[in-house]
């Protein structure tokens, strides 16, 4: 792809990177969404940027995928030395993917934001002007859960397949990071712009963050047992340490999952109602 040629390998393979490739990817999806695309910007920019980044990210990943899979028992110490790259390529490429959407937010005014961007802002439960916190908890789990399982599955299958919903979470938060403030910005007068904010925005902070850190889990999972497949005998010492440990930590991403859907439901309701 040109943007690979563009791009010295050398420049792409630095973890930090991802930060650009996400924001600049999102730029340049977010022009031709609309322009081709005008009144699906929102999801269609989505579409876009994940085809720009999965054959970047397999670049970034591939240092990843050829490290010797390590013989010794579970540690979580030795789980974060091992992987700690990777999850630093999704963290960055997800801050970069954000940090556009954010920008392209603030851009446009807020009803050109509402309408272009309307799948974004209902995935937050915003709804025009008003915001809707009252789904069920055990609803918010399985829909949130449906999405770990089918981010874990694409990353096990395509490798980087999983980008396609860490590049919606993260479009989703940065169109709602500029809504608010926006909406800061037109209803503030008389009143602290930067406290309004805050007051604006802190109630989804909690349940953002660990909504993307159990997607990122499932997405990391997944290229782990990926590469255990293909590189190691299966039921071999060396597999079953690395199923142990997707196992695991698995099970941890669906403790994020449920823990993020009880803040979404009670802490942030609860915030909200003051």
């Amino acid at each position: 792809m040109v943007f690979e040629q563009i791009m010295k390998v050398k420049w792409i393979k630095r973890k930090e990177h991802a930060f650009f490739l996400g924001f600049i990817y999102s730029m340049v999806a977010l022009v031709s969404a609309s322009l081709i695309f005008p009144k699906s910007i929102g999801l269609m920019s989505v579409a876009f940027t994940s085809i720009l980044l999965i054959p970047s990210l397999n670049v970034l990943l591939a240092q990843e995928e050829n490290q010797e899979v390590r013989q010794k028992k579970l540690s979580l110490k030795l789980l974060w030395r091992d992987h700690n790259d990777i999850l630093k390529v999704y963290i960055y490429m997800f801050l970069g993917v954000f940090a556009a959407f954010l920008l392209i937010s603030l851009f446009y005014n807020q009803a050109l934001v509402t309408q272009r961007f309307s799948s974004q802002l209902s995935a937050a439960g915003i709804h025009g002007s008003a915001i809707d916190f009252y789904g069920k908890f055990s609803q918010i789990v399985q829909n949130n859960l449906l999405i770990f399982i089918v981010c874990f599955m694409l990353s096990l299958v395509y490798g980087a397949g999983a980008v396609l919903f860490l590049t919606w979470n993260a479009s989703v938060w940065g169109i709602v990071f500029g809504f608010f403030t926006r909406f800061t910005i037109n209803e503030g007068a008389g009143t602290n712009p930067i406290s309004t904010f805050f007051s604006k925005i802190t109630p989804f902070l909690p349940h953002m963050t660990t909504e993307a850190l159990a997607y990122v889990i499932a997405a990391i999972m997944g290229g782990i047992m990926s590469k255990a497949i293909i590189r190691e005998k299966w039921g071999s010492k060396k597999f079953n340490h690395i199923l142990t440990d997707a196992l695991l930590v698995l099970g941890l991403g669906v403790a994020v999952v449920i823990v993020a859907a009880y803040l979404e439901v009670y802490v942030y309701a609860k915030i909200l109602t003051g």
